[in-house]
């Protein structure tokens, strides 16, 4: 079974389209640029080396530092391969009554946090491939790190094994496969109660959901804990508005000499 990328967006035209508005890439652009490339694939109809002249020239406005000779190769494998997947467009995934029940009845907080995780991924993945069958294929730190839960290697393994004594996953048989089947997925459809369209912190989500306070980034939209009242931004973006808002200071000050 294919190892899928943690990296998941469930609206990739918007986002696709958010990456090009912005003034720079991500230090590991690699991700953004296939979902630009499905994008300029899909929608603006580019062939592969017309996408492959629109990465390059993203490449050069957005990314510090950037050399062809060092990315070549990938941007041309990238613009190849655009055409092969669909823009994935999923509104959210949904998450019922009974799953939370069973996930509320797990006795070990941060094993709560990695089965609501690894639930939100198996309906993705679900979503995405409808001969899935409630399967996930991600390294067990990705998981970890998705759910907000630290643990070394042995803790991860004891939570793992313990979720699987529980009968709430079932592992792959085959050898050095890290398969993972969800067994706990609502096949009755009871009552949504919780609609997850953002995968950053899944573990926030559920903890959210359990009471506990928590903020929405009003810029980027990532849910982060709340440790003052008038939390409006990340840290990433509280920076980046109080940039623009220097810059416009500035601004202001010039013309008024002038």
């Amino acid at each position: 079974m294919e190892r899928f990328s943690i990296n998941i967006i469930l609206k990739e035209k918007e986002y696709a389209e958010n990456v090009l508005k912005e003034p720079k890439l991500s230090k590991k652009p690699s991700y953004d640029l296939r979902i630009v490339a499905k994008y300029l694939y899909h929608v603006e109809n580019l062939k592969p080396n017309q996408i492959y002249k629109r990465l390059v020239k993203i490449m050069e406005e957005k990314y510090y530092n950037f050399a062809i000779s060092q990315w070549q190769d990938l941007l041309l494998n990238i613009a190849k391969h655009a055409k092969k997947r669909d823009l994935i467009n999923i509104d959210y995934i949904p998450v019922t009554k009974n799953e939370l029940l069973t996930i509320d009845g797990i006795k070990s907080k941060p094993m709560k946090r990695i089965a609501f995780t690894m639930l939100c991924l198996a309906k993705y993945r679900n979503m995405v491939n409808e001969n899935n069958r409630d399967w996930i294929n991600y390294d067990f730190k990705d998981i970890f790190r998705m759910a907000n839960v630290t643990a070394t290697i042995k803790e991860q393994c004891f939570m793992i094994h313990d979720m699987k004594a529980l009968g709430l996953i079932k592992m792959n048989k085959l050898v050095n496969n890290l398969s993972v089947n969800v067994c706990y997925i609502d096949k009755t459809e009871s009552e949504e109660v919780l609609k997850i369209d953002d995968f950053r912190n899944l573990g926030y989500e559920y903890l959210l959901y359990c009471g506990e306070k928590f903020f929405r980034c009003k810029r980027c939209g990532v849910l982060k804990r709340r440790t003052a009242s008038n939390m409006s931004y990340c840290r990433e973006c509280a920076e980046i508005v109080e940039n623009q808002k220097t810059k416009e200071r500035v601004q202001k000050f010039r013309s008024s000499k002038m």
